[in-house]
């Protein structure tokens, strides 16, 4: 087996704004593996500022390539671990002659994406209006970032064409939670995503019995048990990033765990390049096929290592080809 590691630099169209952070580009590594029967498999790894040195986590990746007999596969950080899974994926379903998506147990391949609409600033209105255009059901916005009356105002302006999905990344106080989730139960509200800025399973399972809508947790999701989240049964959703669990099979795990408590279970990527939406693609066509997964986000980007996986009416289009069956053009290097 031989392993590249392939660094490159993604510049954004827009900054991508959240609670505690600001995306202008995306910094990360592919890497590729080539097998005895020339099989060539890739995997995205693409570590977030907020989780540290991104370029820590590259180099644990290129350390692991020098010597991947030898290496240490769980003490390498998450986002390397699901580098190496999704290429080594790649590779087995290539040898199957399946799609990757087929090989890890799916049945369709398309699925449905919300479509990424960023904050909610002046620019709003009209990304909504061309994500309805194009046939999406369900619209991902920041929020958080003014002041909740000012929010909820401008949730109440926009249209009722699409369903709201809402993420706060934490950063509500419990009376700014509950004064922001009770005052938007008219609107078409797909889920809120991190409501509060210090949130317990208690008072997330309060907020969830007297809402009509789903709560969910995300970057929350580390500071509980798993067990403790499927009995307390306190969001009716998680939102997982594969890369950011480390890996297929620990996607798996929450997978299963989730489904056996009547918890839906979302998948998503951050802006990631086109090889790790169509890898995270892959895995939610297999473990959730019925949601909107956040993956429509590769229109963010100036500049991406291959063409994104096709979305259509809101529905992201899988390939029939054996593996991943997203190939980068040619090999960037970081700049």
């Amino acid at each position: 087996m031989h392993a590249t590691v392939l660094p490159y630099r993604l510049p954004l169209k827009l900054p991508w704004v959240a609670a505690r952070t600001t995306l202008t580009e995306r910094l990360g590594a592919l890497l590729h593996l080539i097998d005895a029967d020339g099989h060539e498999g890739w995997g995205d790894c693409a570590p977030l500022p907020s989780g540290g040195d991104p370029q820590r986590v590259i180099d644990a990746l290129a350390a692991w390539a020098c010597r991947p007999a030898a290496a240490e596969f769980d003490a390498l950080p998450c986002e390397a671990r699901w580098a190496i899974e999704t290429a080594q994926a790649d590779l087995a379903a290539q040898r199957q002659a399946k799609p990757l998506w087929r090989h890890l147990g799916g049945s369709c391949n398309g699925i449905a994406v919300n479509a990424a609409l960023g904050p909610l600033d002046a620019g709003l209105p009209d990304r909504y209006a061309q994500a309805a255009a194009q046939g999406f059901r369900i619209g991902k916005i920041k929020v958080g970032l003014a002041s909740v009356e000012e929010e909820i105002a401008r949730l109440f302006a926009l249209p009722r064409t699409l369903c709201l999905r809402l993420d706060a990344n934490r950063s509500w106080d419990e009376s700014e939670a509950r004064r922001f989730l009770f005052a938007i139960r008219a609107l078409p509200i797909d889920a809120v995503e991190e409501p509060l800025a210090q949130p317990s399973l208690e008072t997330l399972a309060a907020l969830q019995a007297a809402l009509p809508y789903a709560l969910a947790l995300d970057e929350s999701l580390p500071g509980f048990s798993l067990a403790a989240l499927t009995e307390s049964r306190a969001v009716r959703r998680l939102v997982v990033k594969p890369a950011r669990l480390g890996g297929i099979r620990a996607t798996r795990r929450i997978a299963q765990a989730a489904r056996d408590a009547g918890i839906e279970l979302v998948l998503t990527t951050v802006i990631d390049s086109a090889i790790g939406v169509a890898a995270t693609a892959h895995l939610a066509a297999a473990l959730s096929p019925d949601l909107a997964h956040g993956l429509g986000t590769s229109a963010w980007l100036a500049d991406d290592l291959a063409a994104p996986p096709a979305i259509v009416g809101g529905v992201l289009q899988l390939p029939e080809t054996a593996g991943l069956g997203f190939t980068p053009a040619a090999a960037r290097g970081g700049g």
